[in-house]
Formats: structure tokens, C-alpha cells, sequence
């Protein structure tokens, strides 16, 4: 491939093809970056899960509780609800292949989920 002239002029062959080697990385990297921008996101409603539970999206604990979260529909997710009284609960939102593309299931997280707050009763029998 030719150099252009103007790089020919003031840089040596070593300098103009680092440079092209960096604009050709530069475009793949961009390209990649496109293609994964476009991956379709599917939105989990989250409004059922009680406010001082903490969620692990993919083993990442989120900072707070939202409402609904985005996720990508090209890779399966695993939620994990943990807080002090409740029912440790793990969902696992596999991938199914729709006539409008690929979705996550289930749809519906807050049919799935039962984080039921457990009861500690002590009951005490006195036999006289």
C-alpha cells in the first residue's frame, strides 16, 4: 500500500506504518464497539422487590434497588436477592428465541420471585 505523500516527506517508513497500523486498529476498534452498541436490551421490571434487599446482576451487587433494569438479550443473567430476613432467591433469566428476536425468560420477574420475609416464632410448650 502507498504512503501518502505527505507523511512520506517528514516521517520514516517505520513512523507511517505505526501510524497506519494505529488507524486501522483505531477502525476495527470502533466497528466492534458499534456492533455491540446495537445489541438488543430488554427491560425487567423490578417494582415488586422490597427496598432493603440487595441484587446481584451476574454475581455484581447493584448499589441500590432500582424499578426496572436494562439487560442485553445476547447472554443468559442470573439474579440473586439477599436481605436479613428474606429468602435467599436466585433467578435465571435464560435466552429464548421469539418471533421479534431473541428475549429473556421469564418476562415476567415479579410472577417468578418469592422473597417471602421469614418468620422467626419460637413457640414454648409449658407442661405442668
Amino acid at each position: 500500500m502507498g504512503r501518502p505523500r505527505a507523511l512520506r516527506r517528514r516521517y520514516t517508513a517505520a513512523v507511517v506504518a505505526a501510524v497506519i497500523i494505529s488507524i486501522r486498529t483505531c477502525g476495527i476498534a470502533l466497528a466492534l464497539l458499534v456492533v455491540g452498541a446495537c445489541a438488543h436490551k430488554q427491560t425487567i421490571q423490578l417494582d415488586c422487590v422490597p427496598k432493603d434487599v440487595t441484587i446481584y446482576l451476574d454475581k455484581v451487587p447493584l448499589d441500590r434497588v432500582p424499578d426496572s433494569i436494562a439487560l442485553r438479550t445476547d447472554q443468559p443473567h442470573v439474579l440473586f436477592f439477599k436481605g436479613e430476613g428474606y429468602e435467599p432467591t436466585m433467578v435465571v433469566l435464560e435466552l429464548e428465541e421469539t418471533a421479534d428476536g431473541p428475549a429473556l425468560s421469564p418476562r415476567d420477574l415479579c410472577f417468578e420471585l418469592n422473597l417471602a420475609k421469614r418468620k422467626r416464632e419460637l413457640e414454648i410448650k409449658i407442661e405442668e
